[in-house]
């Protein structure tokens, strides 16, 4: 599974149609909505009115692409749209600052109803270059989705005879990734129900009802807002930050642009361990009571130790909070959690395995309390440079279908100096991890040198259930 920027990805060119969202004239009546934003979504949309204040405004969407077989039926793909946006209300929903808003939050919320949007398709031209296809796309997301408008997603489709390719992409307020590969699934279904109705035949099993991220928020915000200094969640952070004189956790060595004029990060790919070699390590992870994250987070941290001599693992890891009618929900249903480890050249896999799971479990703990809440309450801003996301994608719904739909996920290019991120995926197919780093030539050479040396290590542990004798660079194998 891919997650990459437009630019990295090379798309089949062919007629490029734009489907944006409006308000139906009769039935679309904002209607003020008391629930509060959720404390990432306020973080975010004051981030971005900060930044649009200074006239940098930068793109926080995330998106997917994914094909449909065939040409595309626009009347079907018209319904499918519609039923998707009235299927999830975060969609039909828009926060807007407003300085008067009662105290626990400075945004007002408006929802529209079920049945409120319409679908607008716009030809857009027919594309003959793939590339210069990615161009115009970045530009157009770029352009149109910010977490300060509404609607704060954007479809297109590129037809050809013999197939369709959708990107979809929406703003970071809207969803995360999990919401974002889940979202193939559901337009596909979506899409096959309504040209079997359209063809007179019998549909196919529709998407079961779920849950609403607006409610989710609101419940989150109450339970974080009730939290004072001396909980013992905020009492944990605050320990964990002062191990590291305030910092959040770093990568290994440095690797940040100090210029001032950081230019956009690189993004890569590469393949860790294939489907039997995943099984494999998985299960040498469990022998010691852990799993594939603890298994993953003492390879990097070996990996760190090695390359800069620390005694000691810290990371940030995000955790999902979807639970019971929020499992197949949209939203932005991810904590952020510190993960902080001793680590020592005597220690043996199955060691630093179970060191790794006492502190994940702790981090999934302390991730259930909103990260800017966590900063409210310290009275410091947090910022998180080095974050390694793992994800099990084999249940996530049409997860085996993801290869027959060319399903890849997207984000936009970020121009952060100093910030090292690793996105590690479970498939069918093996395990992957997808990273971005700063532009410098510092972080070029250590950052693939690190992922190099990991899937060294990961490739000797499910091999042999042990480190290597020798942590040495396996090479570049990034695509």
């Amino acid at each position: 599974m891919k997650f990459t920027d437009l630019p990295a990805l090379s798309l089949f060119p062919g007629r490029l149609t734009v489907w944006r969202c409006a308000p139906r004239m009769r039935e679309a009546t904002w209607v003020a909505d008391p629930r509060r934003a959720s404390h990432v979504q306020e973080a975010h949309i004051t981030h971005a009115l900060e930044m649009a204040a200074g006239g940098s405004l930068l793109p926080s969407w995330l998106g997917s692409v994914f094909g449909l077989p065939a040409q595309l039926n626009a009347h079907a793909f018209t319904t499918a749209l519609r039923q998707w946006t009235d299927r999830h209300e975060i969609l039909r929903s828009h926060l807007t600052f407003s300085p008067g808003t009662k105290s626990g939050g400075h945004l007002q919320r408006r929802t529209l109803p079920p049945g409120a949007v319409s679908i607008h398709p716009s030809a857009a031209g027919d594309f003959t270059d793939g590339r210069q296809l990615a161009r115009y796309l970045e530009e157009l997301f770029n352009g149109e989705i910010s977490p300060l408008g509404w609607p704060a997603y954007m479809c297109v489709t590129i037809d050809r005879p013999e197939a369709t390719t959708v990107c979809l992409a929406a703003d970071h307020v809207l969803m995360d990734g999990y919401s974002i590969l889940a979202t193939a699934h559901e337009i596909q279904t979506l899409y096959a129900a309504a040209l079997a109705a359209r063809g007179g035949k019998p549909a196919p099993p529709l998407l079961a009802p779920t849950a609403s991220y607006v409610d989710f928020a609101e419940a989150e915000r109450t339970e974080a807002d009730a939290l004072t200094v001396d909980h013992e969640s905020i009492v944990s952070w605050r320990h964990f930050l002062a191990e590291a004189d305030g910092r959040l956790p770093e990568f290994p060595v440095p690797v940040g642009d100090v210029s001032g004029n950081a230019a956009a990060q690189p993004s890569r790919y590469v393949q860790l361990l294939d489907a039997s070699a995943a099984q494999a390590f998985a299960q040498h992870c469990r022998e010691p009571g852990g799993n594939i994250l603890s298994g993953l987070l003492a390879c990097l941290a070996k990996v760190g130790y090695e390359i800069s001599g620390s005694g000691e693992f810290r990371t940030m890891v995000p955790f999902h909070k979807r639970t019971g009618p929020w499992r197949s929900s949209i939203g932005w249903y991810v904590g952020m959690g510190p993960v902080a480890f001793p680590f020592s050249k005597a220690d043996s896999f199955p060691e630093a395995v179970c060191r790794a799971v006492s502190s994940v479990d702790q981090a999934k703990e302390l991730a259930r309390v909103p990260i800017p809440r966590v900063a409210d309450l310290l009275g410091q801003p947090l910022r998180d440079p080095f974050m390694v996301s793992y994800m099990d994608l084999r249940r996530t719904p049409g997860a085996r279908s993801w290869k027959a739909w060319q399903v890849i996920a997207l984000r936009s290019r970020s121009t952060d100096p100093d910030e090292v991120c690793l996105w590690v995926v479970r498939t069918y197919d093996g395990l992957v991890v997808n990273y971005r780093h700063p532009a410098t030539g510092l972080a070029a050479v250590a950052v693939p040198d690190y992922v190099a040396r990991a899937r060294h290590v990961l490739a000797c542990v499910a091999n042999t259930g042990c480190w290597p004798t020798i942590v040495e660079p396996a090479g570049e194998y990034c695509a």
